[in-house]
């Protein structure tokens, strides 16, 4: 697969995974300690396994291990690293998300041989072939370091109570028009994200099932989410496994260098 089908897919995971660092410093108070709580102390791997599946009745598959790692200076890194099918082996997908900033992201394919940096336009494509695209992590993770989204009258949801925020995006920047999300209170994870286009169509719905978050190390760890596109008619549900939190990680896992070396 070419780095062109590369950035055209692989965001699922990364949703759950920066939702939890973003939602930690948006600025309601409460919603902040919320979120501190759940997010690890240093780092979490698992596999995820990736289905695409379309109204039409396709079904694609693929899996592939995530290591996620805060550092001590506040920066967020999370490696994703395709493992099947063999003709996409290899891809990996890096994310790395300082306090206040853009996520910076970079793609590597085998077939280059090396990294590219994941630029302009490049962020409405879509992430490994899923129905989630590089601006969608990018706004989950601005949602919680810079506060773009303003909290609004907190509501239950699924019997709970629940936070809620809702961010205006600028219309020369960015695919939607707002996006809003439900928090629960409890595991802190966003449940429901809806993001709506400047039509005030909804385009697409992340939904978290409450059955679907456990505890693993004293921390809520989602193990199922679903991106519904109802532009597309398709969904892309994500299942995590082998889930370890707070275990080692090897030194220089996250650079470019190491990236870059054949396997």
């Amino acid at each position: 697969m070419s780095i062109r089908a590369v950035v055209g897919g692989c965001r699922l995971a990364l949703m759950a995974l920066v939702a939890c660092a973003a939602t930690a410093r948006a600025a309601d108070a409460d919603l902040q300690a919320c979120a501190a709580r759940a997010l690890p102390e240093r780092t979490m791997r698992q596999l995820q396994t990736v289905t695409i599946v379309s109204d039409a009745g396709w079904v694609r598959e693929s899996a592939r291990t995530v290591v996620w790692q805060r550092f001590d200076d506040g920066t967020i890194k999370v490696l994703f690293e395709v493992k099947r099918p063999p003709t996409e082996a290899g891809l990996k997908l890096l994310v790395v998300a300082h306090a206040h900033e853009d996520p910076v992201l970079w793609v590597y394919s085998p077939e280059l041989g090396r990294a590219r940096r994941v630029v302009g336009s490049g962020a409405s494509n879509s992430i490994l072939g899923t129905d989630f695209t590089f601006e969608d992590a990018q706004f989950l993770q601005r949602f919680l370091s810079d506060g773009g989204a303003h909290q609004l009258q907190d509501t239950e949801f699924d019997g709970a109570s629940a936070f809620v925020a809702e961010a205006v995006m600028e219309a020369d920047t960015s695919a939607y028009a707002r996006i809003r999300t439900i928090i629960d209170k409890t595991s802190c994870l966003p449940l429901k994200t809806e993001f709506f286009a400047a039509n005030g169509h909804l385009d697409k719905t992340l939904v978290l099932a409450r059955e679907q978050v456990r505890a693993v190390g004293g921390h809520f760890i989602p193990f199922g989410m679903t991106m519904y596109n109802h532009k597309q008619s398709q969904r892309t549900e994500l299942r995590a496994s082998d889930v370890v939190v707070d275990g080692p990680v090897p030194a220089g896992l996250f650079s470019l260098a190491e990236i870059e070396k054949s396997h």
